[in-house]
């Protein structure tokens, strides 16, 4: 009985400590129960997706206007001579490509990026890839109305995403 009472406390105790997402270093938007985090250490995409997930987020997708404003609003607010790794530090990395197939944007979760509430693109961005060969990575920057597409081998900082509904997280400092 003492073994399974163990055994039950040591699953339980792994499961809570693997769920648990700290937030320290994300701002927190109540309204849209969201956190985000910057980081100013460029990246590829793959390596920045990489590295938002092992934090037990996503790169940031915006789900509609409101949160692609409020994410602007953070990269215009970035101490950009804190930015390294990258000639370019306009641009951050979001959780859209076209990575799986040259035609479809997709988000981090799979989806169309046409049915997460936010899909419009600045200028002629967003066009598909000329070839499958160099698919495309989202961005945004400080001022443009809308996301970029840009090379994903590129190394650029990037904004992490916690949905703050569906995980369990401890405070920040």
């Amino acid at each position: 009985m003492r073994l399974q009472i163990s055994i039950a406390f040591i699953v339980a105790t792994s499961f809570s400590v693997a769920s648990c997402i700290s937030l320290k270093g994300y701002v927190k938007n109540t309204e849209m129960g969201t956190a985000y985090k910057l980081f100013y250490r460029s990246q590829p995409w793959a390596v920045a997706k990489e590295i938002c997930e092992a934090e037990g987020a996503k790169l940031a997708v915006p789900r509609s206007e409101e949160e692609f404003l409020f994410i602007q609003k953070l990269v215009r607010g970035m101490h950009y001579p804190a930015i390294t790794n990258t000639s370019n530090k306009l641009v951050v990395w979001l959780g859209i490509s076209n990575v799986d197939n040259y035609k479809i944007w997709t988000s981090v979760d799979g989806k169309d990026i046409r049915d997460t509430g936010f899909a419009r693109w600045s200028g002629m961005n967003g066009q598909i890839s000329a070839s499958p060969k160099e698919p495309h990575c989202a961005v945004l920057d400080a001022v443009n109305p809308g996301l970029r597409d840009w090379w994903c081998h590129r190394n650029q900082p990037f904004i992490c995403k916690v949905d703050l509904e569906n995980s369990w997280h401890t405070q920040t400092d």
